[in-house]
């Protein structure tokens, strides 16, 4: 081998492994910008997420309580909707005003303003493969209180990073927290929220 094979060969090695690297990394996350204070304080507008598809072999898991999930519009198929997972598969769930029951307990919330009311909903157990899903910002959130239900099978993954915040116009139908896959304008970075793990 000559000397300026060998030497190409260097060059073009990290770049082939970057860009498999690249490849496997746009197959295994998605991005996503918020539009909306639904999900407030937790994801703001401006906010932008990682989010990790289910079924993936090494997280392959079920949503479970307490997940923040991105899942299709139950209402417009080309929309996405972000909101946390209050009730799974064979839960009970009930609300009364002020509390939210999981199973006959009232669900410890962390990720609210406390005191809020979140309306009124009689005891149902969840059938197989649907979820009960709602936005951490209660007064401000169209979710399953709403419409009902979520089946599992429009669930596209779980929201793990905030990697960019920046601080954002409120999108016009703020309850709706609809999130597309799009680039959206870089201004006044919001330092504080960048590579904040999702809880």
């Amino acid at each position: 081998m000559t000397p300026s094979k060998s030497f190409l060969g260097l060059l073009l090695r990290p770049v082939l492994i970057a860009a498999v690297a690249a490849l496997l990394l746009r197959s295994t996350v998605q991005t996503y910008s918020i539009p909306s204070g639904s999900m407030s304080p937790t994801l703001e507008a401006g906010d932008h997420i990682v989010v990790t598809p289910l079924g993936l072999p090494f997280l392959n898991r079920s949503p479970q309580r307490g997940d923040v999930v991105v899942f299709r519009s139950p209402m417009v198929s080309d929309e996405f909707f972000v909101k946390r997972v209050i009730a799974i598969p064979g839960d009970e769930i009930e609300i009364r005003d002020r509390d939210v029951m999981v199973n006959g307990r009232p669900v410890s919330e962390p990720w609210i303003v406390p005191g809020v009311s979140h309306g009124t909903r009689p005891a149902e157990i969840l059938p197989d493969g649907f979820y009960f899903v709602m936005g951490d910002a209660r007064g401000n959130s169209v979710d399953s209180r709403t419409w009902g239900l979520l089946a599992g099978d429009r669930i596209v993954g779980k929201a793990r990073l905030v990697f960019w915040s920046s601080g954002g116009e409120l999108a016009e139908a703020a309850n709706a927290a609809v999130i597309r896959s799009r680039k959206s304008g870089i201004a006044e970075p919001r330092w504080d929220r960048m590579f904040t793990i999702i809880r």
